[in-house]
């Protein structure tokens, strides 16, 4: 444990922590997957509970955690792009994943794939829609995650710092929403379609880590293992977070538009 609490953060202790806790998370993945629907089928006749305190504590410390991750990557990460070149920074492991504080959030980003699996415990024990595409979501990142950190797979910071990003915003809402603080559906909207631009910036640099490695001869930190999970992981994704901002914010006026609509009509009316 000496990997989170030294004064020194060590990337060569980090990377042998994940590579021994990967099969651990394989078999966690499968308890998570049979609890959440387990949970589901337990709470089908039940009155869904309120979660209401622990809820917004939740969305407060994840909200809080990007956002500190974002910011204490942010000097680091572009530093590398502007002093070694932006192929650079996808091609070779840097300061991003070696840096006292840079490389320390990066590791913290792989670990904290774990703990957000509560997200749906939630969301089973308050009996919400539960979506194909969130837990598998869930499942399959902490899987990538954790292959790609312990195999120097220098592409995975562009995932790191995007996913970083579009989480400080989107937990910033989900405590604004857990607080019951209506919200404009826009906003919403809005982090979705930042979803959907992360992934699309993902395809662009791992289609070019391609091109410079198989065409051009040019020797990267990368496996053939996690590039490949992380394809699979990024067209996945592109397509279940295209699907449902076409299905919540386009077709028939948008799902979530209807739905906001109808509860300012109700409000109307009380």
């Amino acid at each position: 444990m000496d990997v989170f609490f030294s004064s020194t953060f060590d990337y060569g202790a980090a990377k042998q922590w994940t590579h021994a806790t990967e099969m651990f998370v394989v078999k966690l993945a499968a308890f998570y997957v049979v609890t959440i629907f387990s949970i589901k089928y337990f709470m089908r006749d039940r009155k869904p509970f309120d979660l209401q305190l622990p809820l917004n504590a939740w969305n407060a410390f994840l909200a809080l955690f990007s956002v500190l991750g974002t910011l204490l990557l942010t000097p680091t990460f572009f530093g590398e792009i502007f002093n070694k070149g932006l192929t650079d920074s996808y091609c070779k492991i840097n300061r991003s994943y070696t840096d006292n504080r840079a490389g320390y959030w990066t590791f913290l980003w792989v670990v904290s794939k774990i703990p957000e699996l509560v997200d749906t415990i939630f969301i089973v024990l308050r009996k919400k829609p539960l979506m194909f595409m969130h837990w598998f979501h869930h499942v399959l990142t902490g899987y990538f995650a954790f292959i790609s950190y312990s195999a120097d797979n220098a592409y995975m910071i562009w995932i790191v710092y995007l996913n970083y990003t579009v989480h400080a915003f989107m937990y910033s809402y989900y405590f604004l929403r857990s607080l019951r603080i209506r919200v404009p559906p826009q906003v919403a909207r809005m982090i979705t379609a930042s979803q959907i631009v992360q992934f699309l910036i993902t395809h662009v640099v791992m289609i070019h880590l391609a091109y410079i490695t198989l065409v051009q001869g040019r020797q990267c930190d990368v496996t053939l293992k996690s590039y490949l999970v992380g394809a699979f992981m990024e067209l996945a994704y592109l397509f279940l977070f295209s699907r449902f901002y076409y299905i919540s914010y386009i077709a028939g006026g948008g799902k979530k538009f209807v739905n906001h609509k109808r509860l300012d009509e109700q409000q109307k009316v009380e």
